[in-house]
């Protein structure tokens, strides 16, 4: 095309405000949520104007630069309003349209409006490729920028020649390091050395990174070991205009999607690109044989948030009859998709979707549901792939379950106590143990043993009953508890202490039950004063400092439990009496909280 033809076709989209503005997702890896999302201009999608690169060059072509960045920032603001998204938004603006008298700064206070975005959720990229003619005119710009609240980003890191010197003049906020040392860095040994150089600098700068550009697994693993937090590349996302991301590499990372906690819909999770309900049934048909694994599709609406599922049947059967295709190609999606789609919370239980989807009304199991964060869409799974994991998940649990309670046994509590170092936790654990449980077996049966064991499994899982409680049945007669508040803690215990033990002195004669004890021969023959079986509890409080794998932490509660078996030996024979109650735990079990706080 002509150059006159391309400078024709940029007033028209200039004069009739065609830019488009797409946005493309940075991950913040560590925490595995969405740090913000860059804006990225385009022409009109059916214009010779559509790539960036030709946009630009254009523009620049016919000195009308300023014009075109001015109302991309329009575009932007628009576009950005209209998501609804809390992130940060990353915006490019060339270093020389920085300089006063070039850019409009009312277009950039105008994307400082409170009502929309925070100031400090604004970061202006300025890249290295395009070095400014005025440097001391670019730092004063940018000192009004940050002293009205906007953060500055360096782009392309390692793409010119004056990177590391602009670094120390503009002193972003943000590094980003240019694709090209990101791309096969896993078989690059000087690219990781360059990526580790920036590493080391930014962290005595105390300025963020951002590696450009991942594509592949292998090279997010390796930004990982070296420590690169932020994220961008077609791994996660690539431009659109829904601000959406694909979380789904994170939990490849994270091996066969072991999501943080017990598992959840993240667990079942995969990111399928989306549909606008404006879209036609033949972009769909053309997205889903480009995907021949993938049998639905998520429809979105601008925000990104989840307004329904198009599946493949449905398609089919618009364009399988005569003439069918023809008919409905040119149909919006928002008209055959099915807008009743079950949508759950990334954080949901299995157990809990496993009930709402079986529980429906419907006459049919729904095939796919779509997984959302914060009400924006992270993706679908499907129902069989749900079913197997549940299936899974209990056949698992029946091969390590203590086989009288069902309660999760040794291993299962091992692995709790690792999950829980792993992610840093800080918690408490409660270990339970029957004292004075021999003599109650010898001198009453096992049979009664046997109940009495049941009977504490049960109270635990009664009173010990919020979404992070963990239950364990490590053998016999001794119990763990996982607990995060010490409120909880305290008061659950005291509950299951006093039905425990009042349960339990009806399992005695009435002799026994007046005087607190009870005289048994032991195995040698020789009579002996035997204390009542009771509760007893020992707590410690576990924190990524005083913890730091299995062992020590089974030997901390272990001490624990056996301090407070001591602590009640002087109580053993005490005179005991059913129907005495208390609102609170033992003073003993109160002191050894406050120890363990």
């Amino acid at each position: 095309m002509s150059l006159s033809s391309l400078e024709a076709e940029l007033d028209r989209v200039l004069d009739n405000k065609l830019i488009q503005t797409l946005f493309q997702p940075i991950i913040d890896a560590q925490k595995a949520t969405i740090e913000g999302f860059e804006a990225l201009s385009r022409g009109p999608s059916d214009s010779p104007l559509h790539p960036a690169p030709v946009l630009f060059e254009t523009a620049e072509r016919g000195n009308r630069s300023l014009e075109l960045e001015n109302e991309c920032l329009h575009a932007t603001r628009q576009a950005w309003q209209s998501t609804h998204r809390t992130q940060t938004l990353f915006v490019n603006v060339s270093p020389d349209n920085l300089i006063p008298g070039h850019l409009d700064r009312e277009i950039l206070k105008a994307l400082l409006n409170p009502s929309t975005t925070p100031p400090d959720r604004i970061v202006i990229e300025l890249s290295e490729r395009f070095p400014a003619a005025d440097m001391d005119e670019l730092k004063n710009s940018l000192k009004w920028l940050k002293s009205k609240g906007f953060r500055v980003a360096l782009d392309d890191l390692g793409a010119g020649y004056s990177g590391l010197k602009l670094w120390s003049e503009v002193e972003p906020d943000y590094v980003k390091i240019d694709r090209h040392f990101i791309q096969d860095i896993h078989e690059d040994l000087v690219k990781r050395e360059f990526v580790r150089s920036v590493m080391q600098l930014s962290q005595r700068l105390n300025c963020r990174v951002i590696a450009e550009g991942v594509e592949r697994y292998q090279e997010l693993e390796v930004l990982q070991d070296l420590g690169v937090r932020y994220i961008q590349g077609f791994l996660f996302g690539r431009p659109k205009a829904v601000a959406t991301a694909n979380m789904e590499p994170l939990s490849h990372l994270k091996s066969g999607h072991q999501q943080r906690g017990r598992l959840s819909a993240a667990s079942l999770m995969h990111y399928v690109d989306t549909l606008h309900p404006d879209d036609t049934l033949g972009d769909a048909w053309e997205q889903l044989q480009a995907n021949p694994g993938v049998f639905a599709l998520p429809v979105v609406d601008n925000t990104g948030h989840a307004k329904g599922v198009l599946h493949k049947w449905q398609i089919l059967e618009r364009f399988g009859t005569n003439f069918g295709r023809a008919l409905h190609e040119k149909k919006p999606v928002g008209t055959a998709m099915a807008s009743d789609a079950l949508v759950f919370e990334v954080d949901t239980p299995l157990e809990e979707l496993s009930q709402k989807l079986t529980e429906d009304e419907d006459d049919y199991l729904r095939q796919h549901f779509l997984v959302t964060r914060n009400g924006f869409y992270e993706g679908m799974g499907a129902t069989r792939a749900l079913l197997k994991q549940i299936t899974e998940q209990r056949i698992d649990k029946a091969r390590h379950s203590n086989p009288l309670t069902g309660l999760p046994g040794n291993v299962p509590i091992q692995k709790e106590i690792e999950r829980r170092l792993g992610e840093k936790q800080h918690f408490y654990l409660l270990y339970f143990d029957i004292s004075a449980f021999k003599p109650l077996n010898d001198h009453l049966g096992f049979a009664t043993g046997d109940r009495l064991i049941v009977l504490l499994g049960e109270q635990l899982q009664r009173h010990f009953n919020w979404p992070d409680d963990t239950i364990g049945h490590l053998g016999g007669d001794d119990f763990l508890v996982f607990s995060h508040d010490p409120r909880h803690a305290v008061e659950a215990t005291s509950l299951v202490t006093e039905r425990f033990d009042t349960e339990c002195l009806k399992l005695y004669p009435e002799k026994a039950q007046q005087v607190g004890f009870i005289e048994a021969e032991d195995r040698t023959g020789q009579y002996h004063t035997w204390p009542l079986a009771h509760l007893t509890t020992g707590v410690i409080k576990v924190t990524p400092d005083t913890a730091h794998d299995v062992d020590s932490v089974v030997e901390a509660a272990t001490e624990a439990k056996q301090r407070a078996k001591k602590g009640c030996e002087s109580h053993a024979t005490r005179p005991r009496n059913a129907s005495v109650k208390s609102d609170t735990p033992t003073p003993d079990f109160c002191n050894r909280f406050s120890e363990a706080l």
